[in-house]
C-alpha cells in the first residue's frame, strides 16, 4: 500500500527516512513551499534561501538515487496536505506547525527521531511549579549517554569547565576561518527569486555561504572538529570586531535542518578528544551546548504554553529600537553586531546575549517585540529555540522560571569581553554625562525599577544595595540621564 510522508524543510537528516522504513519502489515522500512557512515570521532573506535551496538539493538527490517525490507549491500549508486523504508526518517542535498538521483528518503523527530526549519526559524532567535549572539535568544526560564519563564519573573530575572558557577579547587574536560554500546554480537561482517573492523581509542574500547538503554540513563540521574546536573553549565568550565566527562551529543552521543529528556531532566532538586535538575545557564546552542547552531550551518549550511567548514579569513595554533592523546607532557593539546579522544572519550567543538581549532589557524592550525579532533575524531561529533563550534567559520575563539572575551587565562586560568599546563614539569609563556609555546610565535605571524585585536576589542584591547607597543627586542624574538616552536610541 502507498503511503505519503511529509516532511517540513528541517527534517532533513536520513534518520527520518529509516525511521519510517521508507520503501523508494512504494512510498511518496511529500514537500511543501507555502507561504505561511516562510511568512509566520519575517524570517530574514538568508534563512529563506537555507531551507529552500536545502529542500531543493535534497529533492534532486532523493529523485536521482529512485525516490518518488512530490513538490507543491501553495498560500497555505494546509490546502496542500488536504490534498492526500492519509497521510504521515513527523510531529514538529514548534506549535503553529504542529497546528498546522492538526487541521488535517487522517493524518499519522510520528515522534522526531533526531531529539536526544524524548517529547513526554519533559513533564517530568521539568515538573510544573518548581524553577528549571539547567545543571543538573546536564549531569543527568552525561551519566545516561555515557559522554565524557569513567564509570559513574566525569572525565576531569568535574562536569563542567565553564570557568575555563570566559577569557576575555585580546589583541592579534587569530583564528582558523570557517568552511564556507560558494552558492551554486540552485541558489543563486532561488536568491533571485526570494528577491522578488519576499522582497519586505530583512537581510541581505550577497554573503550567503552556508551549507545547503549533507555532505557540505558533514564538511564543514569536519573542518571545525579539526581546526577550530582545539580554540574553541578560551575565547567562546569574546566578541571581536572584524571576527564575527571568532572559533564557534557554525553548525547550528546545519543541526536545525537536520543535515546532521545531535548525536554524530557528539560523537563527533569526543572523537577529536580523544586523539588529542582538543583539550577537555574545549570539547566539554561545546558539548554542553548541544547536549545540555539545545535539549533544554527544547523541554522548556515543550513544558510551557502560548502564554510563555507573552511573559512579561518586569512589566517592560518599550518599542524595539528601529536600528534593530538597520544597524544606524552610533553603540559600537549594537552597530557592529546588528550589521552581521544584517549581512550573515549571525551572532554567537554572547552577542545576541549580552549585547542584544541586554541593551533591550536595560531600555525596557517589550520582550514579546524582542522574542519576535529574533525569530526574524537569524538564519537558526526557530520558535522553540528563541522562546527561551530570548523569553527566559535574554529578558528574565518569565520571572526566573529558567534563569536565576537577568543577565544585564553596564558597559563594562562588554569592554572586559570585546574590543567595541576603543572605537566607540561613548566611553565606557564615564558613569554620566553626553559621552557616557548608554549601556552604563540604563544599568543602573533598570537596578532602581526593579530594586524591589531583585532585593532578595542572591545573585542580585549587591547591585541593589550598592543603589540604595550611592550619592542622591548621581541617582537623580542617572535616572534623568536614563530618559534621555531611552528617547535618543528608540
Amino acid at each position: 500500500m502507498k503511503r505519503f510522508l511529509f516532511l517540513f524543510s528541517f527534517q532533513l537528516h536520513p534518520d527520518y527516512l529509516s525511521t519510517f522504513q521508507f520503501q523508494k519502489d512504494k512510498d511518496v515522500l511529500v514537500f511543501v513551499d507555502s507561504d505561511d512557512q516562510w511568512t509566520y515570521y519575517h524570517f530574514h532573506k538568508q534563512r529563506l534561501l537555507l531551507h529552500l535551496s536545502s529542500v531543493h538539493h535534497y529533492v534532486d538527490a532523493l529523485k536521482q538515487e529512485g525516490y518518488h517525490v512530490e513538490v507543491l507549491h501553495s498560500k497555505t500549508l494546509r490546502e496542500s496536505l488536504l490534498r492526500y486523504p492519509e497521510l504521515y508526518a513527523f510531529e514538529p517542535t514548534n506549535r503553529y506547525e504542529k497546528s498546522w498538521l492538526a487541521s488535517h483528518p487522517k493524518i499519522t503523527l510520528l515522534p522526531d527521531p533526531l531529539f536526544l530526549i524524548p517529547d513526554q519526559e519533559w513533564l517530568t524532567l521539568l515538573p510544573e511549579g518548581k524553577p528549571h535549572k539547567l545543571d543538573p539535568l546536564y549531569r543527568q544526560f552525561r551519566l545516561r549517554f555515557k559522554i565524557l564519563m569513567e564509570a559513574d564519573k566525569p572525565i576531569g573530575g568535574q562536569f563542567s569547565f565553564d570557568k575555563e572558557n570566559r577569557k576575555p577579547a585580546s589583541t592579534n587574536l587569530t583564528f582558523e576561518p570557517p568552511m564556507f560554500f560558494a552558492p551554486d546554480a540552485i541558489t543563486l537561482s532561488l536568491a533571485s527569486e526570494i528577491e522578488t517573492r519576499f522582497k519586505r523581509h530583512p537581510g541581505q542574500l550577497a554573503s550567503f555561504q552556508y551549507p545547503v547538503t549533507r555532505n557540505d554540513a558533514l564538511l564543514s563540521f569536519d573542518h571545525f572538529l579539526t581546526h577550530r574546536l582545539p580554540t574553541f573553549g578560551d575565547h567562546q565568550d569574546a566578541m571581536i570586531d572584524h571576527l564575527p565566527w571568532m572559533s564557534h562551529s557554525l553548525i547550528s543552521s546545519s543541526l536545525n535542518l537536520g543535515l546532521l543529528s545531535p548525536k554524530e556531532v557528539i560523537d563527533g566532538a569526543i572523537r577529536t578528544y580523544k586523539k588529542g586535538w582538543a583539550s577537555l575545557a574545549s570539547t566539554e564546552g561545546f558539548i554542553r551546548q548541544i547536549l545540555g542547552w539545545r535539549e533544554y531550551v527544547r523541554g522548556i518549550y515543550l513544558v510551557s504554553d502560548d502564554s510563555y511567548l507573552h511573559r512579561n514579569a518586569l512589566n517592560h513595554h518599550q518599542p524595539l529600537p528601529s536600528f534593530y533592523y538597520d544597524a544606524k546607532t552610533d553603540m559600537n557593539c549594537l552597530h557592529t553586531t546588528i550589521q552581521e546579522t544584517i549581512h550573515h544572519g549571525y551572532n554567537h550567543h554572547i552577542q545576541r546575549l549580552m549585547v542584544l538581549s541586554n541593551y533591550a532589557s536595560l531600555a525596557s524592550v517589550n520582550p514579546f517585540e524582542l522574542n519576535r525579532w529574533f525569530n526574524e533575524m537569524y538564519i537558526d531561529s526557530s520558535e522553540w529555540i528563541v522562546a527561551a533563550n530570548v523569553i527566559g534567559m535574554g529578558g528574565y520575563a518569565d520571572g526566573g522560571f529558567m534563569s536565576t539572575k537577568p543577565y544585564v551587565s553596564s558597559g563594562s562586560y562588554i569592554h572586559k569581553m570585546s574590543n567595541y568599546c576603543a572605537s566607540c563614539t561613548y566611553k565606557v569609563e564615564l558613569k554620566t554625562g553626553d559621552k557616557a556609555c548608554p549601556f552604563n546610565i540604563l544599568y543602573w535605571d533598570y537596578i532602581d525599577r526593579h530594586q524591589d524585585t531583585f532585593k532578595q536576589n542572591p545573585r542580585m542584591s549587591m547591585m541593589v544595595n550598592v543603589w540604595k547607597k550611592m550619592d542622591p543627586t548621581v541617582k537623580e542624574t542617572l535616572l534623568n540621564e536614563a530618559k534621555i538616552k531611552v528617547k535618543q536610541h528608540g
